[in-house]
């Protein structure tokens, strides 16, 4: 299991595949607007894409206030390579 901060996580992007953190900040944003542009309407086959927009997007946005967590392996299958990953809130939000 690994455990960063938005910064650490950022850090390790930008070392390993040459993502700054700025263009980041608006990938969701950048990519709803190509959906709509391409005029697709069944999102449904890009919702994994779309997820990783918005966690890049919180990422780059939020630097404070919560923690990533990578679990390289699911515990039932511990030989396969099936990362999960986890967002745990730093402080607790007030409603």
């Amino acid at each position: 299991m690994v455990q960063e901060s938005p910064a650490g996580f950022l850090k390790d992007i930008q070392q390993k595949v040459c993502i700054e953190r700025k263009p980041l900040r608006f990938c969701a944003e950048r990519l709803a607007s190509l959906l709509r542009t391409l005029e697709i309407s069944d999102l449904t086959d890009f919702s994994p894409v779309i997820l990783i927009t918005h966690l890049a997007t919180l990422v780059s946005t939020y630097t404070k206030g919560f923690t990533i967590i990578v679990e390289p392996f699911d515990d039932k299958t511990p030989t396969v390579s099936n990362p999960i990953l986890h967002f745990r809130l730093a402080v607790p939000i007030e409603i």
